[in-house]
C-alpha cells in the first residue's frame, strides 16, 4: 500500500509540471501535495535523502506560490 502512496505523489508532481507549463498557479498546490505524499513515503521507507529533497522542494513550492501571487496579483 505504501508503494501506491509513493506513486500517487509522483503523479501529483507530474501534474504540477503540466500545469506549470500551462502557466497555471495551481501547479504549486499539486507540487506541495505531491511532495507531502513523497515525504511521508520517504519516512516510511527510511530514506533520509529523499525526505530532505521532498521537504526542501516543498518549501521552494510554497515560496514560488507566494512569489507568483505577488507578481501576478
Amino acid at each position: 500500500m505504501i508503494e501506491v502512496l509513493g506513486w500517487i505523489g509522483f503523479v501529483f508532481i507530474c501534474l504540477g509540471y503540466v500545469l506549470n507549463s500551462r502557466q497555471m498557479i495551481s501547479c504549486f498546490l499539486f507540487w506541495i501535495v505531491g511532495n507531502i505524499l513523497l515525504s511521508y513515503y520517504a519516512i516510511v521507507i527510511g530514506s533520509s535523502p529523499q525526505l530532505a529533497t521532498g521537504v526542501i522542494v516543498m518549501l521552494l513550492n510554497i515560496n514560488g506560490y507566494r512569489q507568483w501571487r505577488t507578481i501576478n496579483g
